[in-house]
Parts: structure tokens; C-alpha cells; sequence
């Protein structure tokens, strides 16, 4: 059996990290001020312990995309040490953000949640009214590695949420087995994937399931193909005018390109025969069961192969490659991890913050690491990463990779499932395109962005 590696952050991840740093270094607003020296103590009285205080259970919110395992295991740690407990709340992934937003107007306030990273965020929850702000808090960013600190940075110094977690990665997982049946390698470029697709359904295998049913899944594809396909054409600078609208989503060819792509697999017979019935979950069943060959997805499947079929089976039958170009094998999307934050009207606030920094203890960090590798954000912190994280640590150190448009985006792809479970429907690539297009300007102009207005 191959066995996980072991590594620490590699400077070069650091590096991919600083492309889109908000902001730098620095102790903002928010800095704590020397306190005055205490006074002696009495000789004649006692000075008197503080008051213990009684248990507390915190409200905790997270997508159900998420693995668990290793908060609830590090929560048992903490109930452990301060008796005080944690109710996890598992909302559905893709409808996790607008279920927040909502939360917060009717002042239904979980005491911490996880959400995506960087500072976007901020505008989309208000952020200097509603959260807690850590940007002074030293104690926590010593533990963090520069450069994330850097990435959840707004403009103007201020962080409101706490990176937790891993560098994420999004791409095409497989199943080896089905790749030696058919006799195919991971494909050189995009056509050479296609061909790779029709030699493995010829096998009698599904080449791609996508969970249509679920909404988010589909959405993999895009967000994939975008950095091997879309980055390449309109630059870093594209992307800077999409984000104060001076560039139309619409007017992209090779985003549009992507959605004909997308509609040539179902064509070709490449998806599963009812895609609009697809999910998460049967997804992982028929993947591991060799019953599908690829699919676009996020990397909150290995944990869940895992659970299913076992390390081994995740150690050495499951593999990764980036979305490929036309010219060559694409480029990885990562992601960096998402962001712990507390509201300040949270009932429970102050404890919140304590499990924060409870949690990024080193203690902790290497719990997390041993129940979910990944490649870490933590100083010193070390993981054994699966062959397919290791796939992306190595595209990282080749310079091959690049983070996630929406996390370097303000106004998000509003209600992209919706526009996508239609499209799966009717196939009309314009109209997919043109909404899409049109959601955006409208998450934009609903937070009041500059150039949407």
C-alpha cells in the first residue's frame, strides 16, 4: 500500500496564496493596547479566585459538504477541558450562504459558523456591524502562516474571520481501476479527455455523474474549467474588471465555451443517463463501487470515500487531475480554507471565541490533520497528505495552480444552480450564459459594489 507523506506548507504555497492577498501585515484598528501594571496584592487579604462559570452549549454552523469528523472530535476535546459543549448544525451546502444571510435578518445568530474564505464575505454579512474582529488578536495570527492572514485582510486591514482548515482543491477525481480497465492514462488535454471518456464508457462504465438533483455539484465544472480555461485568456486583469463590472460575464467566449462543453458530455452520452436526478451521495456509492469513472468535484469527497470504503481504497484506487486546456493538462483550482467567524450578538460570544483559539492550539491543529489531511496553513503544522493532495502540492510547487475565481470575486455566481439544473434541462447555452451573466450584475448591485451601482 502507498503510503501518505508527510509535509509541512511549502514556501511555493505561500507564494500561489500572495496572487490574491487583500490587504498585508500589520496589527489594524483592532490592536489591543499595553495594560497598566496590576497592583501589589494585599498582605492581609486574600486575593479571591474568579467565579467559575457554569457550562455552556454553543451553537455551531457548517455546510453539510463539510466533513465533520474532525470538529467534533476536537468539540469532545473541549467539553473535555471546559465542560462546555457544542451543537453542530450541518445546513445543506448550496444553500448555505443565503440560509446565513437570512439568519442574520432575523437575528437567529449561531455563536460561530464556518464560512467561505476571504474577505468578500464581509460585504455579503456586514461584516464591521454583525462579526467579531480579530484583527488585532496576535495570539491567533503568530499561528497562521503570513499570507493567509494577508488573504483575509479587506482594504482596509480589518479580518473578521479566522482561517480554518486546509488549502482546498476542486478537479476531476477518478477511479484508477476503471482507468486500467479501459486503458487510459490521465489525459495530456481536453480532447484527449473526451477520447479517454468514450474508451471508458465502450467499457461499460458511466464515464461522469454529475449531482444535478443536489444543485452545487454541477457547479464544479466551472469553477475547474475556469482557471485552465478562462484565466488564461482574460488574465488577472479580467478579472479585476469583473469585479467593478467593466467586464460582462456575457461577453466572455470561453466561459461560453465552457457551458457548450458542459452540454457536449450529456451529448455524447459521457453523464449518466438522469443527471437531474443525481446526487452527492450516489455519486460516492458508484464511484467507489468502480460504477463511474470521473467527476468533477470538490475534495470533500475523499473523507467520504473514506468513511465508505476505507483509507486504502482512498489511498490507492482514487486519483486527480486538473480540468484540462485545450494545449495542455490545465491548471489545479485551490482554495483557501474557510474562515471561522462569531457574530457579535451571538449569545454565547465570548466562549465562541475561546473554542476559536482552542482550536488553532497545536494540539488541536494536528487532531485536525490526523482525522482530515490536507496540506496545511498552520506554522509548524504538519499533515500526511493523500496521493491525490500530493498531486496538487506538486502542481502548486510546478506553479499550476491558481485559486478559485469566486474567492477572488466580491459579487458572487448568484443562484448558479438554479441557472444550471435548467440548463441540464433544456440545454439553451445562450440563455444559460446571458443569466448567469445577468445574476452576477445583481448580486453586485444588491451590495451596493462600486460600478454596479
Amino acid at each position: 500500500m502507498r503510503k501518505m507523506k508527510t509535509v509541512t506548507l511549502s514556501a511555493s504555497i505561500a507564494a500561489v496564496m500572495a496572487l490574491t492577498a487583500c490587504g498585508s501585515e500589520g496589527t489594524g484598528a483592532g490592536s489591543s493596547t499595553p495594560k497598566a501594571a496590576a497592583p501589589a496584592a494585599s498582605t492581609t487579604t486574600a486575593t479571591p479566585a474568579p467565579a467559575k462559570k457554569d457550562p455552556v452549549t454553543l451553537t455551531f454552523a457548517i455546510a453539510n459538504t463539510v466533513d465533520a469528523t474532525p470538529f467534533n472530535k476536537i468539540f469532545k476535546e473541549f467539553e473535555a477541558k471546559t465542560g462546555n459543549k457544542v451543537e453542530l448544525q450541518a445546513l445543506p451546502g448550496g444553500d448555505f450562504d443565503n440560509m446565513m444571510k437570512t439568519r442574520f435578518s432575523t437575528g437567529d445568530f449561531p455563536d460561530l459558523f464556518l464560512m467561505q474564505p476571504g474577505p468578500k464575505q464581509y460585504v455579503k454579512l456586514r461584516a464591521s456591524e454583525t462579526l467579531r474582529e480579530w484583527s488585532g488578536d496576535q495570539a491567533v495570527w503568530d499561528r497562521i502562516i503570513p499570507t493567509m492572514k494577508e488573504f483575509q485582510a479587506d482594504a482596509n486591514k480589518k479580518i473578521y474571520g479566522v482561517p480554518f482548515g486546509a488549502t482546498g482543491m476542486m478537479g476531476i477525481y477518478y477511479n484508477k481501476d476503471v482507468f486500467a480497465k479501459a486503458g487510459v492514462q490521465p489525459p495530456k488535454n481536453y480532447a484527449d479527455m473526451i477520447e479517454s471518456a468514450k474508451k471508458i464508457k465502450a467499457a461499460g462504465v458511466t464515464p461522469f455523474y454529475e449531482g444535478v438533483k443536489d444543485g452545487w455539484p454541477p457547479q464544479v465544472f466551472y469553477f475547474t474549467g475556469w482557471v485552465s480555461n478562462v484565466d488564461p485568456v482574460i488574465g488577472d486583469a479580467g478579472v479585476q474588471n469583473l469585479e467593478k463590472n467593466a467586464l460582462k460575464l456575457a461577453d466572455i467566449p470561453a466561459l461560453k465555451d465552457l457551458f457548450a462543453k458542459q452540454k457536449e458530455l450529456k451529448e455524447l452520452g459521457l453523464i449518466q443517463s438522469n443527471p437531474l436526478a443525481g446526487t452527492f451521495d450516489e455519486l460516492q456509492n458508484l464511484m467507489g463501487e468502480g460504477k463511474v469513472g470521473m467527476a468533477f468535484m470538490l475534495d470533500g469527497i475523499i473523507p467520504q470515500l473514506e468513511k465508505k470504503f476505507g483509507k486504502d481504497f482512498v489511498t490507492n484506487k482514487i486519483g486527480f487531475f486538473p480540468f484540462p486546456a485545450a494545449a495542455d493538462a490545465g491548471t489545479a483550482m485551490i482554495t483557501p480554507p474557510n474562515q471561522l467567524m462569531i457574530p457579535n450578538k451571538a449569545k454565547h460570544a465570548d466562549v465562541a471565541a475561546e473554542l476559536v483559539k482552542f482550536m488553532i492550539s497545536p494540539e488541536m491543529v494536528d487532531l485536525y490533520y490526523q482525522t482530515s489531511p490536507g496540506i496545511p496553513i498552520f506554522q509548524g503544522a504538519k499533515s500526511s497528505l493523500y496521493p491525490v493532495q500530493q498531486t496538487v502540492k506538486d502542481l502548486i510547487d510546478a506553479n499550476k495552480a491558481k485559486i478559485n475565481v469566486q474567492n477572488r470575486l466580491t459579487p458572487t455566481f448568484a443562484d448558479f444552480q438554479k441557472t444550471l439544473q435548467n440548463f441540464f434541462i433544456d440545454g439553451d447555452v445562450d440563455k444559460a450564459l446571458k443569466e448567469f451573466s445577468a445574476n452576477y450584475e445583481k448580486d453586485g448591485k444588491a451590495k451596493l459594489l462600486d460600478g454596479f451601482k
